[in-house]
């Protein structure tokens, strides 16, 4: 059967690998912190930038070294349990507690380290998090409650996040602008074994502070275990925040009037919910599987099919959204997924991988910015800045620079695998002709590239990257890295 690979020690080893990593740091390089007793990446937040330069300290120690390129630090330390934390001028205080070391391993503490609230306030000092109710090491067959205690030093809590067994972006419970809040567990929701709750608390100026407690689910076992479920991978890249990504994006749908929701991403039949994703991470994984009716699902990371494969995750929906720093482009990684209810925890599933793209942009070529005398059916064309994946998808929009709605746009990424298209072409009508004489505004406002690994009716991964240039002109948003470009139709 498989299960968190220990109970104290190693799942804050687990923890730790899953909640802070981000594939900022691993869309040109992942993180790959040196050997040590203890080691870890620094990220500004769950699934960002990597925060180099950054101080690690381990207290009581004392024991220094600073963040690498990638955010990556290690540790060599005598066996005890520490507090980790990191500093740097201008980013809130961070601070990873109770991990334990032991002879012979190597434990991993990933750390939060936000950008400070107010770069005015001195008091940049991390909460200390405390819980009574639920001790490490328990046993767990019920539902018991248990309370969170937070105390800043200089600066108000302003939230405590909850996660049990899981570090999907969203906490399974959060509260906000108390120093202290109940919670409950509820062990029929787990699957026997070692379980984890891992909490996270921000005060006002974004100081941090993180905090596993480790217990053991032990509940009856009756009837059989589910059937092990099939695996279906989705590897998204953007190549900056989701945060800024999504941003721009309903900027952008909503200056040309497009009612299709921009959260939502639909590509050759392919779904990607930007409101259930990690907000900050450029390159995430999102693993999902076919629903056997079980309580929850186990899931297993590997970068070798023949394993060793590790347990990031135990979820009760039906995916998880993996940002983890060690992902990269062109690094493949391997997902299992087993069942568990009552009777038990299923086989797991074969190996499903998936290959992460790099990064995927064009620029507009015609008609050309400022261009005049275009005629009034025009073909447009434009140009990735780099070949990524097996298919690219596209979609345009043309606009009266004075005009409150497009004169033409297509949507749901329905221009294949082509860089150029004539105006209002087969299959993408339009209403509205170009007038004569007249000036308008075009761009590529959304692009993707895809590889696909599999068939649809089977276990499958899919390998996606979305283009967000930005455009040149900031209060305009635009999909293309050089657009929206202008022009001019031809006078009758």
């Amino acid at each position: 059967m498989h299960s968190w690979r220990g109970i104290v020690l190693v799942l804050a080893t687990l923890v730790a690998a899953a909640a802070c990593g981000g594939g900022a740091t691993g869309v040109a390089n992942p993180c790959s912190p040196a050997s040590g007793s203890v080691t870890g990446c620094v990220t500004d937040s769950r699934g960002g930038s990597a925060v180099a330069g950054a101080t690690i300290t381990a207290t009581p120690a004392g024991t220094t070294t600073t963040t690498d390129s990638q955010g990556g630090y290690a540790l060599s330390l005598s066996p005890g349990t520490y507090d980790i934390t990191a500093s740097k001028p201008g980013k809130a205080a961070s601070k990873f507690q109770g991990v334990i070391v032991q002879p012979g391993q190597t434990t991993t503490a990933n750390l939060i380290m936000p950008n400070v609230f107010d770069p005015t306030n001195p008091n940049v000092s991390a909460p200390s998090i405390s819980v009574s109710g639920l001790a490490p090491g328990q046993n767990v067959n019920a539902t018991i409650p248990f309370t969170v205690s937070v105390v800043a030093v200089s600066n108000p809590v302003r939230r405590i996040d909850v996660r049990t067994s899981n570090m999907n972006a969203l906490p399974q419970a959060s509260v906000a602008d108390m120093s202290s809040a109940n919670f409950t567990l509820n062990s029929t929701l787990l699957a026997n074994g070692a379980a984890f709750v891992d909490i996270i608390t921000y005060d006002l100026n974004q100081n941090v502070a993180e905090f596993v407690v480790g217990f053991t689910v032990n509940n009856a076992v009756s009837g059989s275990p589910p059937a092990t479920p099939g695996v279906f991978l989705t590897a998204v890249t953007t190549g900056q925040s989701l945060g800024l990504f999504s941003a721009q994006r309903a900027q952008r749908f909503s200056t040309l009037h497009l009612t299709q929701d921009p959260n939502l991403m639909k590509v050759n039949g392919r779904s990607i919910n930007l409101l259930t994703a990690p907000s900050n991470a450029t390159l995430f994984v999102q693993v999902q599987w076919s629903n056997v009716g079980a309580v929850g699902y186990n899931v297993f990371r590997s970068f070798s099919a023949a394993g060793p494969f590790v347990q990031i995750a135990e979820s009760n929906g039906s995916f998880y959204n993996d940002p983890d720093p060690s992902l990269a482009p062109g690094v493949t990684v391997y997902y299992r997924v087993s069942a568990f209810n009552a009777g038990g925890e299923s086989a797991p599933s074969a190996p499903v991988s998936v290959i992460p793209l790099p990064p995927f942009n064009l620029n507009l070529a015609s008609p050309a910015n400022t261009a005049t005398s275009v005629s009034t059916v025009p073909t447009f064309t434009w140009a990735p800045t780099a070949s990524v994946g097996q298919d690219r998808f596209y979609d345009i929009y043309v606009q009266g620079v004075n005009d409150s709605t497009a004169a033409w746009s297509t949507s749901n990424y329905s221009i294949v695998d082509s860089t150029s298209i004539v105006y209002a072409a087969s299959g993408f009508v339009s209403i509205y002709p170009l007038t004569s004489g007249k000036l308008y505004q075009w761009d590529i406002y959304e692009a993707a590239a895809q590889t696909l690994y599999g068939p649809s009716n089977a276990p499958y991964s899919v390998a996606l990257a979305f283009a967000n240039g930005g455009g040149l002109v900031a209060t305009v948003p635009a999909g293309s890295l050089n657009g929206p470009f202008n022009f001019t139709t031809i006078l009758p």
